[in-house]
């Protein structure tokens, strides 16, 4: 591949990406609706179980695309420094990349793992999701 089919490639990755974090952010809304009508009306443990899973579920799915994200940088660095290592030169925006996001080529090709600032986002937002659902409020309206 050229240095240009990479680049390309990656863009395309990231633009499916940027898809998928408007759905997380919409999904997380719904939760923090969901949690927060549970609380209000005194929902039964049974829904509150449901909101509590459906929490879950956005959770996982915000950790699997922040992952494909991490991925993506790490095999778009990969890529053009195997480019690199066969003598092409590249442009300073694609060395840049490499720099930026380092990986070694015996390592092989970058795994799909989280990063950790997304990690603890995710657990936050999970935590926020819980807190809501199954706390009480302090505040009694009269």
């Amino acid at each position: 591949m050229t240095e240009v089919e990479i680049l390309n490639n990656s863009q395309l990755g990231f633009i499916q990406n940027a898809i998928y974090t408007v759905a997380i952010v919409i999904m997380t809304f719904i939760a923090f609706r969901l949690a927060r009508v549970a609380n209000e009306k005194n929902a039964n443990v049974l829904g509150k179980i449901v909101v509590t899973l459906y929490g879950v579920m956005v959770t996982f799915f915000f950790i699997q695309v922040s992952s494909y994200l991490s991925m993506q940088q790490k095999g778009l660095a990969y890529s053009l420094s195997e480019l690199k290592a066969t003598g092409v030169k590249l442009s300073a925006g694609s060395e840049d990349a490499v720099s930026r996001f380092q990986v070694n080529l015996s390592d092989g090709y970058p795994a799909l793992a989280p990063e950790i600032p997304s990690i603890i986002f995710a657990a936050v937002v999970l935590l926020i999701v819980i807190g809501t659902t199954w706390l009480k409020t302090t505040s009694e309206k009269s």
